[in-house]
């Protein structure tokens, strides 16, 4: 999920990591 996240929005890496220990 967090990869998705990142190439439709390009969010930052610390709120991918938020998703993934979130998920």
């Amino acid at each position: 999920t967090g990869h998705l996240i990142y190439q439709c929005g390009g969010i930052d890496k610390r709120t991918i990591e938020k998703f993934e220990k979130e998920a």
